[in-house]
């Protein structure tokens, strides 16, 4: 955010900021914290950088540990993202193989299975009689 001149002759610091500094540098010397944060958020583009773009893709999104968690237990992730000023909201959506389904399937094949050397056992005994 730059020192801006006003109509007045003063500056302002930002679009919002009150017309009140009598020099440009005055103006950045007070908000010398602000430039501060800027040249270090600068610096660390380039860390950043491996995990937002590179030339090979047009972004990367870093899945978190709580994010995977939730797409895998309800099969949906909803993520807003913001690039070069465009914000986008994506839906990642994942087949989720519930482990009761699982269950359900194993044990009504079980019983299936049970149920019929049971019919067999009782046809058996009642031929017997």
């Amino acid at each position: 955010m730059p020192c801006l001149e006003c109509e007045n002759g003063l500056w302002r610091f930002g679009e919002s900021g009150k017309c009140q500094y009598s020099s440009k540098s005055e103006c950045e010397t007070a908000n010398a914290d602000y430039y501060a944060e800027e040249i270090e958020k600068n610096n660390n583009m380039e860390e950043k950088k491996k995990y937002y773009g590179d030339e090979e893709h047009d972004y990367h999104f870093n899945f978190t540990t709580e994010m995977m968690e939730k797409l895998h237990t309800t099969g949906e992730l909803e993520v807003n993202v913001e690039k070069d000023g465009d914000e986008m909201s994506i839906l990642f959506t994942y087949d989720v193989v519930r482990e009761e389904e699982t269950y359900d399937a194993l044990t009504n094949s079980l019983l299936d299975d049970e149920l019929d050397e049971y019919i067999v056992k009782l046809t058996n005994s009642i031929k017997k009689l």
